[in-house]
């Protein structure tokens, strides 16, 4: 039996560090029409936008994201946790129809160059049920083995147990780390319930690359974007049909 999966766009309005964020332009679009269109390109079954912005569903909606509902206040908030927002989503949306969703996938508009090709990679990886969450990740470029902490006196250790010497010192010497991308993930909805956590385990990985997996946080990632964007010529997917 397929796999059902609701697929749901996370856009909040009030970002601390960059203002109006998800409205703001990218290559001739606002950022949000970069994930509404990836994620109507993939297999996801049905998805929706989860927003407390009549603005911000009005422009989704410009590019073919319904939002059913608003989110309430309380979940739209800065300590508002990605698994209630996810339960919230899915609990609507399976009371409204009636049915049942396999998968919950959570996508958010500040990695605006995501393929659908990853987002579907996300739900084949918990489909067969031996992972309970598949999220989009990156190879971290700073490696771990090289960073270091201040301690309350003011000293520097290394950040992971050991002295930075030898073998140490040579990347290829060093476990590949990943650092979550915030583009996708994909959890199964029986485990999102019962762990109520995003990353419910076990975990999987699905690889971006660097170029797709540029994280919007403040205006100097908006300004990379851009410039990343013209330069290996991402464009706006195209969506065959718009859904309801």
């Amino acid at each position: 039996m397929p796999v059902t999966s609701l697929g749901v766009v996370v856009a909040r309005r009030h970002s601390k560090r960059l203002p109006d964020k998800v409205l703001r332009p990218l290559l001739g679009h606002p950022l949000i029409a970069y994930m509404a269109r990836a994620a109507l390109a993939s297999g996801l079954t049905n998805v929706i936008l989860s927003t407390e912005d009549d603005e911000i569903a009005k422009v989704a909606k410009t590019y073919g994201l319904s939002a059913p509902f608003r989110r309430p206040s309380v979940l739209a908030n800065d300590f508002a946790q990605d698994h209630e927002i996810a339960l919230h989503a899915l609990d609507f949306v399976e009371n409204r129809e009636r049915t049942h969703y396999d998968v919950v996938v959570l996508m958010q508009p500040t990695t605006p160059f995501v393929l659908p090709s990853t987002i579907n990679a996300c739900v084949d990886g918990v489909a067969g049920g031996h992972s309970a969450c598949c999220f989009a990740a990156r190879p971290v470029a700073e490696k771990p083995h090289w960073m270091f902490v201040e301690r309350p006196d003011g000293s520097a250790t290394t950040l992971l147990e050991g002295a930075l010497e030898g073998a140490r010192q040579h990347s290829q010497n060093l476990t590949p780390a990943f650092l979550p991308t915030g583009a996708v993930w994909a959890i199964r909805s029986e485990e999102l319930r019962r762990q109520r956590r995003i990353y419910a385990e076990p975990l999987r990985m699905v690889i971006m690359d660097r170029a797709r997996s540029i994280d919007i946080d403040e205006a100097i990632d908006l300004s990379i974007a851009e410039a990343v964007g013209q330069h290996e010529r991402f464009s706006l997917i195209p969506v065959a049909r718009n859904r309801d």
